[in-house]
C-alpha cells in the first residue's frame, strides 16, 4: 500500500495555471474521491502522480520517495483513464492480460491474473468479447479490470462511473470499495457525481480553481462545508446573511431577517467577533414542519409552492419577510393550498454558520 503526500503542486499549461499549489494526504488503504467543477485541476493531479506529465513546482511523496526519483514503472501505480484506451483488436481477456508478462509471470498466470480481474468487476462473462462489441459502460469495466491486474499498490481512476447506468453505477461503486477493503488498495478517483462521490469516498476532496479547498470525511464536509461555494456544490442549501451576536465554544448565535438564529460554525479554530457578518447554511433536509414554534430557529411562514417526488417533496416555504427556503420533507404531506401559517425549524447542530 502507498500514502500519497502532496505539497505546494503546481501545474502550468500556457498561460494557464492549472494546479495553484496543491496540498493533498492520502493515508494507505484510503478510497479518496476527489470532486469539482471542469477545468479544476482534478485530471492533470492524476496524471502527475502517475508519472504521466510534470509538475511545475511542489512536492509529490508515494511511499515516502520523492516522486521525481521514481521511473514510472516502479511507482506501483495504474491509471484508468476516461477514454478507456482499448486495444480494438484484442478481447477483454486479452486487453486485461496485455503487459503482464512485465512481471515475470508464466502464461498460465498471466491468464488467471486476467480472469480474477475481469471477475473482480463483474465483467467475466464479456472475457472473449472485442471492445467494439461492448457498451460503453463494459469497456469502462474492461479498463478497470486490466489496472487491477497488474496488482497496483496506487489506483487511479478518472470518471470509472461516468458511463454506467444507474443499476450499474451502484454495483460497481460498490464493487470498488470492496475491492479497497480486501486488497488494501490506496485509490484516489476523480467523479463528477457528487452523490456517488459522498457515498463511495472514505475521505472527500473538494477542488477549485487548481486547489483542494476543502477535505474530510464525507459527512464532514457536507455537513461543515468551508464556505457557500462548496455548500451549493455539494447539494442544496438555504443561505441567508446574519450579524453575529454571540460566538464561542464552535457555536454562534446570530441576528439576521428571520429573527435570532443559532447553530454551529463551520470553523470552530476561526470564531468571527461580535458584530461581524456571516452566512448561515441550512440545508433542505435539516428544516421540518410543524403546526407549533420550537423555542429557537422556527421561522413562521406558509407552503407557496411544491415538488411531489414520491418518497419526498421539495417544498418553497415563504416568509412575512418574503425570504423563500428549500423544505424537503420525507413521506411528504399535502401542504400546498392550506391557509394555516406552519412553522420550517432546524436543530442548532443542522444550522451552520459561513465565515467566508
Amino acid at each position: 500500500m502507498l500514502s500519497v503526500r502532496v505539497t505546494g503542486l503546481r501545474r502550468r499549461l500556457g498561460s494557464a495555471e492549472v494546479l495553484s499549489g496543491v496540498d493533498l494526504a492520502v493515508e494507505a488503504g484510503t478510497l479518496y474521491c476527489l470532486v469539482g467543477p471542469s477545468g479544476s485541476g482534478k485530471t492533470t493531479l492524476l496524471k502527475i502522480l502517475a508519472g504521466q506529465s510534470e509538475s511545475d513546482g511542489g512536492l509529490v511523496l508515494l511511499g515516502g520517495k520523492d516522486l521525481k526519483a521514481l521511473d514510472p514503472r516502479d511507482r506501483a501505480t495504474a491509471m484508468v483513464f476516461q477514454n478507456y484506451a482499448l486495444f480494438p483488436h484484442l478481447t477483454a481477456l486479452e486487453n486485461v492480460a496485455f503487459g503482464l508478462e512485465a512481471l515475470g509471470l508464466t502464461e498460465s498466470a498471466i491468464r488467471t491474473h486476467a480472469l480474477e480481474a475481469l471477475t473482480a468487476v463483474g465483467a467475466e462473462a464479456w472475457a472473449m468479447r472485442r471492445p467494439q462489441e461492448l457498451s460503453g459502460g463494459q469497456q469502462q469495466r474492461i479498463a478497470l479490470a486490466r489496472a487491477l491486474a497488474a496488482k497496483p499498490k496506487l489506483l487511479l481512476l478518472d470518471e470509472p462511473l461516468s458511463n454506467l447506468d444507474a443499476a450499474a453505477r451502484i454495483e460497481l461503486r460498490d464493487r470498488l470499495r470492496a475491492l479497497v477493503r480486501s486488497q488494501g488498495l490506496t485509490v484516489i478517483c476523480v467523479l463528477h457525481d457528487q452523490k456517488d462521490a459522498l457515498a463511495m469516498a472514505d475521505q472527500l476532496g473538494v477542488m477549485r480553481q487548481g486547489k483542494i479547498i476543502q477535505s474530510g470525511a464525507p459527512i464532514d464536509v457536507y455537513r461543515r462545508p468551508v464556505d457557500s461555494w462548496t455548500a451549493t456544490f455539494l447539494g442544496s442549501a438555504n443561505l441567508f446573511p446574519g450579524t453575529v451576536v454571540h460566538a464561542a465554544a464552535g457555536e454562534f448565535i446570530a441576528s439576521t431577517a428571520l429573527g435570532e438564529v443559532r447553530g454551529a460554525l463551520s470553523q470552530p479554530a476561526q470564531p468571527p467577533a461580535v458584530g461581524a457578518t456571516l452566512v448561515v447554511c441550512i440545508r433542505p433536509e435539516c428544516l421540518h414542519l410543524d403546526a407549533m414554534a420550537p423555542d429557537e430557529n422556527a421561522f413562521a411562514g406558509k407552503v407557496t409552492d411544491s415538488l411531489f417526488q414520491g418518497d419526498l417533496a421539495v417544498h418553497r416555504f415563504t416568509t412575512p419577510a418574503g425570504l423563500v427556503l428549500q423544505v424537503a420533507e420525507l413521506n411528504p404531506r399535502q401542504r400546498l393550498g392550506s391557509k394555516a401559517t406552519v412553522y420550517a425549524w432546524a436543530e442548532p447542530e443542522d444550522v451552520v454558520g459561513l465565515v467566508k
